[in-house]
């Protein structure tokens, strides 16, 4: 049996970071702006070569931040590449998820209370 309280509270979690991650985006997008920044330089910009995204550069966890940063662009790039790609598919699914197990779980609270 699941604990749907659990689920709710995760699922809220993921949600929380998945959308504060929009706010960062729309700060970067507005502040920082596009375009490389230089090589010596740390921080995060945009990119819009094709599809627009983020990318960070020059501290040791620059990966992890940009792979945040991307996970709305994902949420929205994997519904539309995904008939054409299993790799965004996944992407897809991995970022709706959250936002499907909230639902299933708050419903499930909201019957048992």
């Amino acid at each position: 049996m699941m604990n749907w309280s659990i689920a709710k509270k995760l699922s809220g979690v993921a949600l929380t970071l998945i959308g504060l991650a929009v706010v960062v985006d729309i700060m970067i997008a507005v502040f920082i702006g596009r375009g490389a920044i230089a090589a010596e330089t740390a921080g995060c910009y945009l990119t819009d070569a094709m599809l627009v995204g983020f990318h960070c550069q020059g501290f040791w966890a620059s990966g992890i931040v940009s792979a945040w940063l991307n996970l709305p662009t994902w949420g929205i790039y994997g519904l539309i590449f995904a008939p054409y790609s299993f790799k965004a598919a996944l992407l897809a699914v991995l970022v709706w998820l959250p936002v499907a197990v909230f639902i299933v779980a708050s419903r499930k609270v909201a019957q048992h209370a």
